[in-house]
């Protein structure tokens, strides 16, 4: 059953390793994240001297908080820009860098350098486009023109760019000639000539900076440094990252053409070979045809994010391609970053692009006839943070998909807490609902947590902007009531009262924008034309009557918890006035939206699912919702009205409150059980079990499409991790840093289950055993009340703590006489049952 405010999560993690053609890696019991047991992490920056080029453009036009993955309105007409510098001693080669525009012009000294736009199949965003100007440059002053037309309505990363000329050949980091910087300058109505070094600027504008290539995690969200994997000197990773190096799993296929292969078996193992015994590629000839180019497929073992990491004991360059998957087939058929290109330069160490995968395919292209490697690897790049909450039973399954819902989470938390490392790598309020309980329950983070749930909402008066859409977190009405249900749950778990209170104009913000949506009625009306998204099932991912229905419950959750978070603030005006519409709202959903015929809010799982969970639905509504709806969960099958893992979790925490914690656990055996059965590593974004089987990437379904593009580590599917937790440990905060909790356990047919839950004042401990009746063991840290309601068959029975029968007055009966209520206000180890 649900006391918390607003939802829960659940986690699960599954270590499945796929069959080895040429050798295998065996890495030890309990280690299926690979960085859980990492002591003193090597943070990925720590030797790093932040590069100093800065994104630029026009003053004029940036007039918004520069917030990757959003949309401009920058009108799509040609942007210039100039920049003057000095050459003392002309270099032999020189190299121009320029990233973020899909499409520009070049001139250095008035001569066109560089006509150059991206493929536009290419997923890349922050395109970077190279140029050899050597022989443009001259000694004493040279002028460095950029003409950039972006495009009607594109991403942000189409609103500003970066650029250097290095004085060495590709790929070679050095001090650059130039660099964009505040020094630039800017202009959108030029004259002829604007691009001669003899051209008289003074009426441009000093362009606006917004901030050094690696200087803000706002700079890597969304997959927009995807493309600067190849410009000198970056990292682009923050400075709180860490990473370590691991090994290539297996090496699932081969494919040598007329070339041939030495030492592969080197490529699975973990020491460094000696000499002779480095991997080694032998071309058949200096130019390979296409079709006879060599490559390996290999495998990792299980998802996990960073990048391809090579390092060359060759004497030449060495030319290969790049592409990675998250299954076989992706990396093969449709790699999510496409197929790209590496140099490695002589002895030294040359990374791919970084995303998430298991799979990466590397085809060698040329550098000479003998391409020698000390190793190629995987550089895991993570936040380093600890597990501290568990979970186990006597169910191996249940254990593994809690697992694996850990581990998916962790996957997640990068530069700040994204749905997924693959895509959209971005911060969703929706899907931090369910990945950030699971960060409370499991890893109890404070500085990411806290970060992300400060960057979804803008300090007032800014104003953001994405979908089109003023006002709404994401743009979608509803995942700004998830912002305040994930930020009332953090303060549960953390009692984090000064960070509550710093976000207290930016809550009232967003429940004002809210309030205009409502009609009347008290219903919500979508006057805003925004996005109102349920889940990814046909009739709940746009504007429809079922979408505003079960808006309408969250919005109905949101102003509960937000009345609750202003009252703890010490705004009580502002917490009666939410505490009124929260009514209103339960209200009008009642009167308005239920089907007096069945007792239901309609025929979908989703919307009554939420419809419990918010506590719109009263208690005598439970049994025809399930009856009439939430039972057909588990029997129903080839639907079109599928749900995603994320909504799922609101569904089985749905089936618990209604009393049907067993089917539920059934459920959850079924559907995250079965991605298990399908491979899975970590979980997808979108799952049904009668999908197709055949090529299963391919049949998933998201964003209104179909194929590899699907997320196969996605943070809103975790949450049967923290429903774990919940439901069958029964551990619910219901006071800020568990000042006070309740604990409600179920096993729901399990013979035993264990766990803990980090507290502000250590970890709380829950041990069940079902003999006969539940015994339930609760180590209690100082500075929690714990309330524990433990199960009776009936009102004769006693209630025994430590073996000493608890007196009159000690404990009270409640739910209609299936539990008794014990209340624990000292800490130490409890042992309670009833008989």
């Amino acid at each position: 059953m649900k006391l918390k405010f607003g939802a829960c999560v659940a986690l699960a993690f599954l270590f499945a390793l796929s069959g080895v053609m040429i050798a295998q890696t065996s890495f030890p019991p309990n280690s299926l994240d690979p960085t859980r047991n990492i002591a003193n992490p090597q943070l990925l920056d720590q030797s790093h001297t932040p590069l100093p080029e800065q994104y630029i453009w026009t003053a004029d036009d940036v007039s918004a908080p520069h917030v990757h993955g959003q949309h401009n309105e920058t009108i799509a007409t040609p942007h210039y820009f100039r920049a003057a510098f000095n050459v003392a001693t002309l270099p032999k080669q020189a190299t121009l860098y320029v990233a973020g525009p899909k499409a520009l012009e070049v001139y250095v000294n008035g001569k066109l350098a560089d006509n150059v736009q991206e493929n536009p199949d290419s997923t890349l965003k922050d395109p970077m486009f190279e140029t050899d100007v050597a022989r443009f440059l001259h000694s004493g002053k040279n002028v460095l023109a950029v003409k950039i037309t972006p495009l009607e309505q594109r991403w942000m990363h189409e609103t500003y760019f970066v650029a250097k000329i290095v004085p060495r050949p590709p790929d070679v980091y050095a001090p650059a000639l130039v660099i964009s910087d505040p020094n630039w300058k800017g202009a959108r109505n030029v004259a002829a000539g604007w691009s001669d070094s003899n051209f008289d600027d003074a009426s441009w504008k000093p362009v606006k900076a917004l901030g050094s290539i690696e200087s803000s995690i706002d700079f890597f969200q969304a997959n927009d440094d995807a493309g600067l994997y190849r410009w000198p000197g970056y990292i682009g990773a923050s400075s709180f990252l860490a990473h370590t190096v691991l090994p290539i799993h297996s090496v699932l296929e081969v494919f040598r053409g007329r070339s041939t292969y030495s030492n592969l078996d080197a490529l699975t193992q973990i020491s460094a070979p000696s000499a002779g015994q480095e991997f080694t590629v032998h071309l058949a000839s200096a130019n390979v045809p296409e079709q006879e180019v060599p490559s390996l497929l290999l495998d990792f073992g299980k998802e996990i994010n960073g990048r391809i990491e090579i390092v060359s004991d060759s004497d030449q360059p060495i030319q290969m391609t790049v592409q990675y998957g998250e299954s076989k087939e992706e990396t093969v058929i449709q790699p999510y970053l496409g197929v790209d290109p590496l140099t490695v330069l002589p002895h030294t160490t040359a990374y791919g692009p970084k995303s998430s995968f298991r799979y990466a395919k590397i085809r060698f292209v040329g550098g000479g006839q003998e391409l020698r490697f000390k190793s190629i690897a995987l550089d895991a790049i993570y936040y380093p943070v600890q597990y501290q909450g568990s979970f186990e039973s006597s169910d191996p399954l249940l254990n593994r998909i809690w697992e694996v819902g850990a581990y998916t989470s962790h996957l997640c938390m990068q530069d700040d807490i994204w749905d997924a490392p693959k895509r959209d790598r971005m911060r969703w309020a929706g899907d931090l609902d369910v990945s950030g309980r699971v960060i409370d329950d499991v890893f109890y983070d404070h500085f990411l947590m806290q970060d992300t749930i400060t960057r979804l909402v803008p300090a007032a008066p800014a104003t953001y902007h994405v979908r089109g859409n003023l006002g709404y977190v994401n743009g979608i009405p509803g995942y700004s009531a998830w912002w305040i249900s994930e930020l009332t749950q953090y303060y549960l778990h953390t009692g984090s009262l000064d960070y509550v209170k710093g976000l207290h104009d930016r809550l009232l913000q967003v429940l004002a924008y809210m309030d205009t949506d409502l009609d009347a009625k008290n219903l919500f009306a979508n006057k805003n034309n925004a996005w109102p998204f349920i889940d990814w099932s046909p009739d709940l991912d746009n504007d429809t009557p079922e979408t505003r229905r079960g808006t309408q419950f969250e919005f109905y959750l949101a102003y509960r918890d937000a009345a609750y978070l202003l009252r703890q603030s010490g705004d009580n005006v502002n917490a009666e006035q939410y505490e009124r519409r929260a009514q209103t709202l339960k209200q009008a959903s009642q009167k308005y939206l239920l089907d007096a015929s069945t007792g239901t809010f309609g025929p979908r799982w989703q919307i009554n699912a939420i419809a419990v969970y918010s506590g719109v639905a009263n208690r005598s509504q439970y049994a025809p919702i399930w009856d009439h709806v939430l039972s057909s969960v588990t029997t129903t099958k080839y639907t079109a009205l599928f749900m995603s893992p994320y909504y799922n979790y609101y569904i089985i925490s749905a089936m618990a409150e209604t009393g049907h914690t067993s089917e539920a656990l059934d459920w959850i055996r079924t559907y995250w059980g079965g991605m298990l059965d399908e491979g899975a590593t970590s979980f997808w974004e979108a799952y049904y079990p009668t999908w197709p089987k055949y090529d299963f990437h391919a049949s998933l379904q998201a964003d209104d499409g179909t194929g590899y593009f699907v997320s196969l580590s996605h943070g809103w599917s975790s949450g049967p991790t923290a429903w774990m937790m919940e439901q069958i440990l029964g551990i619910q905060p219901t006071g800020p840093g568990f000042k006070q909790v309740t604990i409600r356990p179920d096993l729901g047919g399990l013979k035993w289950a264990r766990g803990a839950e980090p507290t502000p004042n250590g970890l709380l401990k829950i041990d069940l055993q079902q003999n006969g009746g539940l015994q339930i063991g609760v180590n209690v840290p100082a500075n929690v009340e714990a309330t524990v309601l433990i199960p009776v068959e009936s009102t004769s029975q006693h209630v025994y703590i430590n073996g000493k029968e608890v007196g009159a007055g000690q404990s009270q009966i409640v739910e209609n006489g299936t539990r008794a209520a014990v209340v624990l206000h000292q800490p130490g180890h409890y042992t309670l049952e009833a008989r």
